[in-house]
């Protein structure tokens, strides 16, 4: 039987949107100019989420239009945000609106916004998004003065909405989402201002609530949890993330009730290994943990965890005091052999007597972590012990074959910039690495040749500035082309004018088990305009920088010589 030609099987429309949303951003543009199908799928994924980022509120954005008219009927996903500064400029609400305006009118299949506002900000101005955006499923927004008016505007006019966040919500804003949204299911909300009573009262009105998050709430009380774990037995996804004042009453009585859980995120919180033991036996489909700053949970509760949730995805253990590396101490495999985020930062050695040597912690450590095989996001930073990741950790994390995003930042020791060339060689797909420049000795002819650049300057009279052979600037790791060779490449480029340097921001874990994403310019003129860097410039470093480009084709870096400098200003847009 022969075998059906390729170009058939790409003319089937399933198998084409199955091959396409596997694609990167550069294959992504390169299929879309093929054909007119090839164009339709693509534009799929290009258009799908929008990102303005910087200021969007004063920005020209007229330049979009076209694109906009052309493609916005795929959009499915709108996020606007603003610098810090921006967001404590003055507000200019007639603009925001024509914005808002233009934007919206745009886009007409809208269903997830995401939006930032400067903080003063009225709420009426959500009128204007409940007339331009009808189809909405999820509203996120900042605003910080709510009128329980506007809200019951917004809810009437977006009967589809399902989430909805926010802060400082009221008891009046729960009402309001209470009797004009029946069918919601998701709220998180963050500085709320309801009480115990209030909360309790709403629960009672959606016993179907598959999400409840609730972020800063100074006066939350473990009675509340109890009437919410006999309310609303759904509930999929819990958060109480700086709610000290709840106990462990409150925790098991949700625990016991909530058999259905996959998110949980409790810290900081007083929770305790008991609590946690809980949630072992009664959250079997447990997918995600986040536990960080939990100060009275030890190795005992999250080794619970560790040999029971065998769907966990996420586990978050970071900077809790009392939890020891003997986690790792056990000779039963981890059952989670499918987690793929995982932070242990800040986690110390066992400190009993009979405690076996750091080595063969670490081995156990690292033993334990080899198993790990779906690993894709690793922190391992913040130690007061040193982590021996090469000579020791070597062999074993060299088994992550899939892990994207390493963080070893803030080492006891630093390592020669050699061996973080070799450690970050470990791992054939990372795309993300960090570490601080503190971490790192620089090669013994840099401090040389810095010292020579010292002594010159002294010579000639010119002021002369101390050597910092451990510069306490953040590395920048940007994504680029691996080699023809496979072979690091290292460069080290001579100081330059002064100039304000880029960084990514670290990814914070989402509420949910990461899923992957990319940043997507779909039109090349897009690429010039919205760069935010208005002179078109490329960004150099200050002063001396090691370079080299890893077999994964990560191009990482640290300076010496120079202080962290600060984001550039000015905005930019991007896809995903």
């Amino acid at each position: 039987m022969e075998s059906t030609p390729a170009n058939q099987v790409l003319a089937i429309p399933e198998i084409l949107s199955m091959i396409v949303h596997l694609l990167d951003s550069g294959s992504l543009k390169a299929a879309s100019l093929v054909c007119k199908d090839w164009h339709h799928h693509t534009r799929l994924i290009l258009w799908r989420q929008l990102i303005v980022r910087k200021d969007w509120c004063e920005s020209d954005l007229t330049q979009l239009w076209p694109a906009l008219d052309r493609q916005g009927s795929v959009t499915k996903s709108l996020s606007l945000e603003l610098s810090g500064a921006e967001r404590l400029n003055r507000v200019d609400m007639s603009l925001i609106k024509v914005q808002l305006t233009s934007l919206l009118s745009r886009l007409p299949n809208l269903e997830s916004l995401h939006i930032q506002f400067p903080h003063e900000t009225k709420s009426n101005i959500i009128l204007t998004i409940a007339e331009h955006a009808t189809k909405l499923k999820q509203f996120d927004t900042d605003i910080s003065s709510w009128d329980s008016n506007d809200m019951t505007t917004l809810l009437r006019s977006c009967p589809d909405l399902c989430y909805i966040s926010g802060r400082n919500f009221t008891s009046k804003i729960l009402e309001a989402i209470a009797v004009t949204q029946p069918t919601l299911n998701r709220i998180d909300c963050y500085h709320p201002q309801f009480d115990d009573d209030e909360l309790i009262s709403f629960a009672q009105q959606f016993p179907d609530l598959l999400q409840l998050s609730i972020s800063f709430h100074s006066f939350l009380t473990s009675r509340a949890l109890a009437s919410i774990a006999a309310s609303c037995p759904k509930i999929e996804q819990l958060e109480f993330h700086f709610c000290l004042c709840l106990q462990s009453a409150g925790f098991q009585a949700v625990f016991r009730a909530f058999n259905n859980l996959r998110v949980l995120n409790l810290g900081p919180s007083e929770a305790y290994d008991a609590d946690i033991a809980l949630l072992a036996v009664h959250c079997p489909n447990l997918e995600f943990l986040k536990l960080p700053f939990c100060a009275n949970i030890t190795q005992v509760g999250i080794g619970e965890i560790v040999h029971s949730c065998q769907n966990l995805q996420h586990l978050d253990i970071s900077w809790c005091d009392k939890i020891q590396l003997s986690v790792f101490e056990t000779e039963t495999p981890w059952v989670c052999k499918g987690l793929r985020y995982l932070d242990i930062s800040g986690i110390s050695l066992p400190d009993s007597a009979d405690a076996p040597t750091p080595e063969d912690i670490l081995h156990c450590m690292y033993r334990q972590l080899s198993l790990l095989t779906q690993l894709q996001h690793l922190v391992i930073s913040g130690h007061d012990f040193s982590l021996r990741l090469l000579e020791v950790g070597g062999p074993y994390l060299a088994q992550l074959k899939r892990l994207e995003t390493l963080n070893i930042s803030k080492l006891k020791n630093p390592i020669p910039w050699s061996d973080v060339i070799a450690i970050g060689n470990l791992f054939p797909r990372l795309t993300q690495f960090q570490f601080q420049c503190s971490d790192v000795v620089p090669p013994l002819s840099v401090i040389e040749g810095a010292a020579v650049k010292k002594s010159s300057k002294v010579h000639l009279g010119e002021p002369s500035e101390s050597l910092q052979s451990t510069a306490e600037a953040s590395t920048s790791a940007t994504s680029l082309g691996a080699t023809a060779s496979g072979t690091p490449r290292i460069t080290s480029r001579p100081s330059s004018p002064k100039r304000k340097r880029s960084r990514s921001p670290s990814p914070l874990p989402s509420p949910a088990p990461p899923i992957p994403t990319r940043s997507i310019s779909p039109d090349p003129f897009l690429d010039q305009i919205y760069t935010g860097d208005n002179n078109g410039e490329e960004n150099r470093p200050t002063s001396e920088a090691m370079r080299a480009t890893l077999n994964s084709g990560l191009e990482i870096s640290f300076q010496v010589g120079s202080e962290e400098e600060e984001a550039p200003t000015g905005w930019g847009v991007f896809w995903r």
